[in-house]
């Protein structure tokens, strides 16, 4: 034994690296790969939450990553405030001006006070428009797509994983791209991919750092097929889109469909089907219509007579070929929302 350290250590390295991709690749019943590549793959994607316990954020509870999200970008908001009053030379105010603008702000409010409590009918308006927000809910979940021009998606941006980086890198939309390899749905809350000037951090930090955008499109799923459970993955999405809502008010959210794969991906993946596809799939749609979101099935463009993403479109079974994104910003394009005052 003592002749041979080196080599033990090596081999105990690697049966410790291929223990839990084995454990894949018998859970999933696929040896397409080797267990050792299973495993780095996997923790690349930061889908062991089912082997460890724990999920790929940290986090058990989707809510409690949302806010820890928003909390980080409140005090990375002040931070880049901060740092852009040192650039400019902007003085802090004054006492006198401090107490002015407090004076000035407590006698609006007492005008405001007074003004309600001269208008009797203020309660009955309040009432009113609160039974119409039903009805406002109800005309949106009614309104029917129209047709735009590239130069709708001047104001919106796309989120996602490597699949939405292709569509950023080759429809010619004039979006934002947030797609990145391999993302998650659990691991937008705690993965930093995103470059700005106070350094890289995640989208929902870069969502409350960045432009208010009139758009956001979403699409997560591909990468989770190989764990977790529908109703975690739909907790998550939850969580997700009501903190964009909390950030991008003013924005039209859209979630995509998960794209199909193709007939020879299936064949030699027990992880990767349509089957699973279209089960999560189903599990967006229900969130979007609960959300009061506008969910878009790309898979309309996207699916063969078989059911699976035509071999033509893709060039490893999963992901789009550039020449093929044009079917699916065309899809975009014809599938959008305008409101009234744009």
């Amino acid at each position: 034994m003592k002749k041979y350290p080196l080599f033990i250590i090596i081999v105990v390295t690697v049966l410790l690296v291929s223990l839990p991709g084995f454990i894949i690749c018998i859970r999933d019943k696929d040896f397409t790969y080797p267990a050792a590549a299973v495993m780095i793959q996997n923790i690349k994607n930061g889908n062991l939450s089912e082997l460890t316990g724990i999920s790929a954020s940290g986090e058990d509870d989707p809510d409690e990553a949302a806010a820890e999200a928003l909390r980080r970008a409140e005090e990375l908001r002040k931070q880049a405030e901060e740092a852009d009053k040192t650039e400019d030379g902007t003085e802090e105010e004054t006492e006198e001006e401090t107490e002015e603008a407090a004076s000035k702000e407590t006698e609006e409010e007492t005008e405001a006070e007074d003004s309600d409590d001269e208008d009797p009918e203020n309660e009955e308006d309040s009432e009113d428009n609160e039974d119409g927000e039903d009805d406002d809910d109800e005309d949106d979940d009614e309104s029917e797509f129209t047709t735009v021009d590239d130069d709708y998606f001047e104001d919106a941006c796309f989120i996602g994983d490597s699949r939405v980086q292709g569509l950023g890198l080759y429809s010619g939309l004039p979006a934002t791209n947030y797609g990145i390899v391999s993302m998650t749905i659990v691991g937008v809350f705690s993965k930093k991919a995103i470059a700005t000037d106070i350094g890289k951090v995640t989208v929902p930090e870069a969502l409350a750092l960045g432009p208010q955008y009139g758009k956001i499109y979403m699409k997560f799923g591909i990468n989770e097929l190989g764990y977790g459970t529908d109703e975690k993955f739909a907790e998550y999405y939850y969580s997700f889109i009501d903190y964009v809502k909390a950030v991008q008010p003013d924005a039209i959210i859209y979630v995509m469909s998960i794209l199909h794969v193709t007939e020879s991906e299936e064949r030699k993946s027990t992880t990767f089907t349509n089957e699973k596809i279209n089960r999560r799939n189903e599990v967006i749609k229900e969130v979007a219509e609960n959300e009061h979101v506008y969910y878009l099935d790309v898979n309309e463009v996207f699916t063969d007579e078989y059911g699976c993403m035509p071999e033509e479109d893709s060039f490893d079974g999963i992901h789009v070929k550039a020449d093929a994104i044009k079917k699916w910003a065309d899809y975009l394009k014809t599938h959008a929302i305008v409101k009234e005052d744009e």
